[in-house]
């Protein structure tokens, strides 16, 4: 992987950052990249030489020669560090003390606080990543699924730099013919012509393929929000704690006992589920219920999920009417209809939802699931979930995890699709233009040839010492 241009030089000044979480622990990690990292880890250890890549225990001494700390510390030799520069760690103990005070000796010594992001930055840089892999960092970080970090690891291997090469050759291949024949776009043979077609129409449908799978599988990422909606007191508040396996919200027989929404995480398969238990759906006098009731369509609205609950010891009333009727404005979800307190008598008549099953793509039954919350009934409300979950998992194809890189690979189908239009037209110098276009959209996913501006702004988000 090649350095990026000059006008985007590696900075060699010494940078230093605490590169674990602040706080009472075994271990914090101080970081040191740059010209001076070397010389400045000798000066703290009062040692001649350290050996590259291996683990020295030593003391760190202070400004007035005295121990401050006993630490592990690695020696990272240019260019075969995470920055590409000298890279020294040490690993001291945990805590409030210990970590910041090295990095205040590291400062009297030359180094400067590091930016959020710049480690990876120069690394970036460096040459060491491209912009997608530097991007899987900050994802991987962040992550709280193991189905996300298996994605972003994807990433991180290169998968998506080897992609985006792939579409680049392709492109200069066709816009070098491109340019050859810009002289000559009125003797250009039909049969060129059409293999020209045949190309753009190949890489369109991959550019398509990769786009909409991001989207799609975006949950995956970000973690999906599902909404356990129903009449009052028909077990919301028990199927959450059911499914969290602990007394998270308050369970009553009283109508309206809860008014707002409570959120709390659960994993599935790997997968982040965010559980949000709402209020009962029903005509209220009450303003705080109305709020409450408020907040119950806006949680339907922003969910992936929802599980309808109706009890099935009551016969259907109005009030199932309007969770039906909310359903309907639903198209786009995930639905799972649930029949709880099947231990009880049967008085609910599933007629009713015979219109819901038959018009609703995405039920995830296609009949109501039936349970009793109260005799284990939140397992088969999780097998179920997980046969989705599943399904959004499995795929193996490859997904961008960034606004950044969906942005660019949006910019480049565009314009691909407008090298159609011109190159029926035989508008060959245009056609090369908007090939250019698309080739330096492309490029953006992985290099972008751009300002130091944009650069700070994309590593701006990462954390201190990453």
């Amino acid at each position: 992987m090649k350095n990026i241009s000059s006008s985007m030089s590696l900075d060699d000044s010494t940078i230093v950052a605490i590169a674990t979480p602040v706080g009472v622990g075994a271990i914090s990690i101080v970081r040191l990249s740059g010209k001076s990292a070397y010389s400045i880890a000798l000066r703290l250890t009062h040692r001649e030489e350290l050996k590259p890549r291996y683990a020295h225990l030593c003391h760190i001494y202070d400004i007035q020669e005295t121990i401050l700390d006993e630490a592990i510390v690695l020696y990272f030799p240019a260019p075969h560090s995470y920055t590409t520069q000298d890279v020294c760690e040490v690993q001291c103990h945990g805590g409030f003390v210990s970590a910041r005070a090295i990095v205040e000796l590291c400062i009297a010594l030359g180094a400067r606080i590091a930016h959020a992001g710049e480690f990876t930055k120069r690394a970036f840089l460096g040459g060491r990543l491209d912009l997608s892999q530097a991007q899987a960092i900050a994802g991987l970080i962040t992550s709280q699924s193991i189905e996300s970090n298996k994605i972003l690891m994807r990433q991180l291997k290169g998968d998506v730099g080897v992609f985006v090469n792939r579409i680049r050759e392709s492109l200069l291949e066709i816009l070098a013919f491109a340019e050859v024949n810009i002289d000559y776009s009125e003797e250009i043979d039909e049969d060129y012509r059409d293999e020209m077609f045949k190309r753009l129409g190949n890489i369109k449908d991959e550019l398509s393929r990769v786009y909409e799978s991001s989207l799609s599988r975006s949950a995956l990422l970000e973690g999906y929000t599902l909404s356990i909606v129903g009449k009052p007191n028909v077990g919301k508040s028990s199927l959450l704690n059911a499914l969290l396996m602990y007394e998270r919200a308050i369970v009553s027989n009283v109508e309206g006992t809860t008014r707002d929404t409570i959120e709390e995480n659960l994993h599935i398969n790997g997968a982040l589920v965010r559980l949000v238990d709402t209020a009962g759906i029903r005509q209220s006098d009450n303003e705080i219920e109305r709020i409450g009731i408020t907040k119950t369509k806006e949680a339907l609205q922003r969910s992936d999920i929802i599980l309808a609950l109706f009890d099935a010891s009551q016969p259907f009333d109005e009030k199932d009417k309007e969770v039906l009727d909310m359903l309907h404005t639903c198209n786009d979800k995930h639905i799972l209809i649930i029949f709880n307190k099947t231990d009880l008598p049967l008085l609910c008549d599933e007629e009713y939802l015979k219109d819901f099953f038959a018009t609703h793509s995405k039920a995830l039954l296609p009949y109501p699931l039936h349970i009793s919350i109260q005799n284990n009934g939140a397992q088969k409300v999780r097998e179920s979930l997980q046969e989705i979950v599943h399904t959004q998992v499995g795929d193996e194809s490859l997904v961008l995890t960034s606004t950044h890189a969906l942005e660019c690979m949006s910019s480049a189908l565009d314009s691909l699709c407008k090298s159609y239009v011109v190159l029926e037209s035989g508008e060959i110098e245009l056609f090369a233009y908007c090939i250019r276009d698309t080739l330096d959209f492309i490029s953006r996913i992985t290099h972008p040839y751009e300002s130091t501006e944009l650069l700070d702004k994309l590593f701006g988000t990462f954390c201190l010492g990453k």
